[in-house]
């Protein structure tokens, strides 16, 4: 049995094991894919380095935590469905087992467009999150239909910051002008 398991953001390393252990029948090859955690400012920024480098230590840790039944590993894009999409071009699996919480209510059904049986860790499923952490993970993975409005009013509000910033700094000059 081949097994992509896909660590998502919540998810340690050592829940790695009993979910394995839960959901493979025998010793199955297992492939690890460690989406990158990127925040905001840094999704912004289009800075992805260091969310590619932990992803990847993530996905070495559970290589190595699995031992034998690893046959590889790797750090995945920010968005999970991407994320498996690419993992499964270099890895033909049987099953997709998702340790950690779902993403965002979309996320579901996007999976089932692999067309592959999909489980959950135990216990990842009870996770709570808040609902601004999950809006603002919605927008900055592109799959909400907000991101381009969001992203939009983002860099108008920046610019207008900085417009009252400059307005601001030359009125301080003006006035230490005056008093001279």
């Amino acid at each position: 049995m081949n097994l992509l398991v896909v660590l998502l953001d919540d998810a340690s390393v050592s829940d790695l094991r009993s979910a394995v252990e839960e959901h493979g029948d025998g010793t199955p090859s297992v492939y690890v894919v460690a989406p990158m955690r990127v925040g905001p400012l840094h999704w912004l920024a289009t800075d992805e380095s260091e969310a590619r480098e932990q992803a990847s230590v993530r996905a070495l840790e559970a290589e190595w935590m699995l031992g034998a039944e690893a046959v590889g590993g790797e750090a995945g894009e920010a968005d999970p469905i991407l994320a498996i999409e690419d993992a499964l071009s270099r890895f033909a699996a049987d099953e997709i087992l998702l340790v950690g919480e779902a993403p965002d209510a979309g996320f579901a059904a996007a999976l089932a467009s692999f067309g592959l049986p999909v489980a959950w860790s135990a216990g990842s499923a009870a996770a709570v999150r808040g609902r601004v952490r999950t809006a603002v993970r919605g927008i900055t993975s592109g799959r909400n239909a907000a991101t381009p409005f969001v992203a939009f009013v983002g860099a108008n509000l920046a610019l207008l910051a900085l417009g009252l910033l400059i307005t601001l700094l030359v009125g301080l000059i003006v006035w230490l002008a005056g008093a001279w």
